[in-house]
Order: structure tokens, then sequence, then C-alpha cells
């Protein structure tokens, strides 16, 4: 069971520290999609062939982790990133071995107020 962290509740600092080092590991790998990412495509993703095709040229950028699954000792499994894409944004959930294990689109001005609280550890 993965401990869940929100930089809107709170983020460890141990954890903090690992964002460059992990997202720079990512960007010296090749995307990957879980079956689940693929199948839900084309209900959360208005030009699937377009997003796909932003996504092969996307270098990830820490800044943009908004979410983190870590392990009992702190180390991060998952990261949610946040990206600026045309119109709306891309939301990417992805492991350690660069697999997309959900993507989606969300509007630029959502600032998530239905986000609940209870899911995340707190300081």
């Amino acid at each position: 069971m993965y401990k869940r962290y929100h930089k809107k509740i709170y983020i460890p600092d141990n954890i903090k520290s690992q964002f460059n080092g992990f997202t720079d590991n990512l960007n010296t790998k090749k995307w990957l999609y879980s079956r689940h990412c693929l199948d839900n495509l084309k209900y959360r993703c208005y030009d699937i062939k377009e997003i796909l095709s932003f996504i092969k040229g996307l270098i990830l950028k820490s800044n943009n982790i908004f979410e983190v699954y870590a392990d009992d000792k702190n180390k991060i499994e998952k990261l949610c990133y946040r990206v600026e894409y045309n119109n709306f944004d891309i939301i990417l959930v992805i492991n350690k071995d660069k697999k997309i294990v959900t993507l989606y689109t969300n509007t630029k001005n959502d600032e998530h107020i239905t986000l609940n609280k209870n899911l995340y550890c707190r300081g």
C-alpha cells in the first residue's frame, strides 16, 4: 500500500528532494503505457493521436508534480504531473519505469475544489 501526498495538503521534504532525480531518470527512458491507460483513453481524451504524439516528445519537469505515491521508506513509486497543452492540461500518472498508469485531460482553471483530503497523508 502506498502513502499518498498532494501538494495542496503536504509533501515531506525527503520526498520533495527526490523530485528532480526521479524526473531526470524518467526523461532518460522510453514511454510505456499500461493497459488501463490505453483502455480508457477513448473516454478521457478528445484527440488521442494528437495527445500521444505530444507526449512522445514531452520532457517532464519536476515543477509539474502535484501528487506522489511513496512506499513505506518514502521512496517514490509513482508521480502525477500536470502538463500544459493547448486549451487544457494533461494529467499523467507515471510509475518509476515511465509507464503511464493513466492519463486524462483537465481544464486549465480547475482548482480541484472537490479534492478529498482524507485520501492523503498529512504532516
